[in-house]
C-alpha cells in the first residue's frame, strides 16, 4: 500500500510537470504524449511477442506514432474533423496494408494474425493520442477538456480502489479481474461524478458559454463525470482481458505497485476521446 501510494504520488507530480507547463505552451505536450506513445507502444508489443511467433515491430511503432498527425495541422486553421480525417485516413490505410501484405508474401499461416495485432495495437494507441493533440492543438480551450479526460479515470481508480478495499463484497468481473467489485466501481463513479461537477463548477464555467440554467449546468458535469468514470472502468478492463489472454500479470515494471506505462493509461486511453467528444459537441453548440 505505502509504495503504492508513494509511487502514485512521483508519478503524479511528473504528469503534472509536463501536463501545466503545457496550457501555456501547447507543444510542451509532445513531450508527454511521446513518452506515452513509446513506452506503450513497447509494453504491448512486448505482451504480443509471449504469444506471437513474430510482429512486424518496426511497421507497428510507426503506425503508432500516428497519433501525431493531427499536429500537422497546428497553426493551419485546421478543424478537429479535418484532423480526424487526417489521422482516420492514413491510419486506416496504413492498418489494411500492414494486415493484407504479410500474408501475400509470406507462407507462414500465422502472418495475418499478426497483421492483425500490428494493426490493433497501432489503432490502441494511437486514437487517443490523435485525440488528446486534437484537443490541445485544434480545439479553442481544449488544455481544459484533455485534462478532465486524462485525469478522471485516475480519480475513478483511486475511489474505487478505497472503497473497494473498505467496502467490496460483490465482485464484478472476477474472470476478468478478479478484485474488482460493485461497490469500488460505483465508489469510483460516485467520487468521479462530484469531483467533474465541481471542476466544471468552478473552473469550467468560465470557459463554457452554457446558455442553461446553473443547477441544470452542474447536473449535466456530474452525469458526465460518471460516464467518464464507467468508460474508464471498460477501459481497465479491457486492459485486463489483454493480460488475460497473453498470461502477464503487469505491462510492466516501470512503477512498482502500479505496473507500466499501460497500467496507468489503459484506462485513459478510452476517456481522452470521450472527453474530445465533449467538447466538439459544446465547441459546435450542440
Amino acid at each position: 500500500m505505502r509504495q503504492r501510494i508513494i509511487t502514485g504520488a512521483i508519478f503524479t507530480i511528473a504528469v503534472l510537470a509536463l501536463v501545466i507547463p503545457a496550457y501555456f505552451f501547447p507543444p510542451v505536450i509532445l513531450v508527454f504524449t511521446f513518452i506515452v506513445t513509446l513506452l506503450a507502444l513497447y509494453e504491448l508489443i512486448k505482451a504480443v511477442k509471449t504469444t506471437e511467433k513474430e510482429i512486424a515491430v518496426v511497421v507497428t511503432v510507426l503506425g503508432g506514432f500516428f497519433g501525431f498527425l493531427p499536429v500537422a495541422l497546428w497553426k493551419t486553421g485546421a478543424t478537429p474533423s479535418q484532423g480526424f480525417t487526417l489521422y482516420g485516413l492514413l491510419v486506416l490505410v496504413y492498418c489494411l496494408v500492414t494486415t493484407m501484405i504479410p500474408p501475400l508474401i509470406k507462407e507462414d499461416p500465422g502472418a495475418l494474425h499478426s497483421g492483425f495485432s500490428s494493426s490493433l495495437i497501432i489503432m490502441y494507441v494511437s486514437f487517443p493520442i490523435a485525440c488528446t493533440h486534437i484537443m490541445m492543438f485544434l480545439i479553442p480551450k481544449g488544455w481544459y477538456y484533455m485534462v478532465i479526460g486524462l485525469f478522471a479515470p485516475w480519480i475513478s481508480d483511486v475511489f474505487a480502489y478505497f472503497t473497494g478495499s473498505f467496502f467490496g463484497k460483490h465482485k464484478i468481473v472476477p474472470h476478468i479481474s478478479p478484485k474488482k467489485t460493485w461497490e469500488g466501481c460505483i465508489g469510483g463513479a460516485i467520487f468521479t461524478s462530484l469531483i467533474t461537477a465541481l471542476f466544471f463548477a468552478f473552473v469550467m464555467i468560465d470557459i463554457i458559454d452554457i446558455g442553461i440554467s446553473y443547477t441544470l449546468y452542474v447536473t449535466f458535469a456530474a452525469l458526465f463525470g460518471f460516464v467518464l468514470s464507467c468508460v474508464s472502468q471498460l477501459g481497465d478492463w479491457m486492459a485486463s482481458s489483454i493480460k488475460r489472454m497473453v498470461d502477464i500479470k503487469d505491462f510492466g515494471k516501470l512503477m512498482p505497485g502500479h505496473g507500466g506505462i499501460m497500467d496507468r493509461f489503459d484506462s485513459a486511453f478510452f476517456t481522452l476521446p470521450v472527453a474530445l467528444g465533449l467538447a466538439y459537441a459544446l465547441m459546435l453548440g450542440v
